[in-house]
């Protein structure tokens, strides 16, 4: 994926992903998919194989838990929730003060299995790709792995619970959009879809977390 193609991708207070209990958390994989086997595209998942949601340094609990249900739902798979990666300070530019979402993405890649649909993970750093001042996320095909930010989702105005309330449907439609770049949709013109490419957080609150009929009706063609 070149630059110019990844510039295409647009894009309260949280604790530590450390719950006290992580009992129904599932460990990193001991065998994912290689690193060249990465540089390939991935073979199609099997029916029902699982989306794997994987933290990336400090998120809070709260967020990546309430993606199960709608995200399972969107896309007629199991979630599996992982526990999290390390704060990603590899991918940190001081020049931008910023950290490139590629080395991210790269990283997620390299955790995913054959055994699962794609792997997702999160953070809350700003990301950046070349050329743009910042993207929300940004998702690989070819390896059926996307990394979405929650840095530039947090709204500004209104209580705590408001806020977060906000945040948790902005993470949603950025995980639902991301995952439909992973199963083959193109943005979509309509603002009013998910898969409308969002400039800005007004844009992820107005498109929501629902298709359009046009892409729900090629997400039942894709893979």
């Amino acid at each position: 994926m070149t630059d110019k193609q990844r510039a295409t991708r647009r894009r309260f207070d949280t604790g530590s992903f450390a719950p006290d209990d992580d009992a129904d958390l599932e460990d990193l994989p001991l065998d994912p998919i290689s690193t060249d086997a990465v540089a390939s595209p991935v073979p199609r998942p099997v029916d029902n194989a699982p989306i794997a949601v994987v933290p990336v340094g400090n998120i809070d609990e709260r967020l990546v838990r309430a993606l199960v249900a709608p995200l399972g739902a969107a896309f007629g798979r199991p979630i599996n929730l992982l526990k999290a990666l390390p704060v990603p300070k590899y991918a940190f530019n001081p020049s931008r003060a910023q950290y490139h979402s590629a080395a991210i993405l790269k990283r997620v890649e390299t955790i995913r299995t054959r055994e699962w649909d794609a792997a997702v993970g999160v953070v809350d750093v700003d990301l950046f790709v070349p050329e743009v001042p910042f993207i929300f996320g940004e998702a690989d095909r070819s390896t059926r792995s996307a990394i979405i930010s929650i840095t530039r989702l947090r709204p500004d105005l209104g209580s705590q619970d408001t806020r977060f309330d906000a945040l948790q449907k902005r993470l949603l439609s950025e995980t639902i959009h991301q995952m439909g770049l992973i199963r083959g949709l193109a943005h979509c013109p309509n603002n009013r879809c998910v898969m409308f490419l969002s400039s800005t957080v007004q844009d992820t609150d107005k498109k929501g977390v629902q298709f359009c009929a046009n892409c729900r009706k090629r997400l039942a063609t894709e893979t």
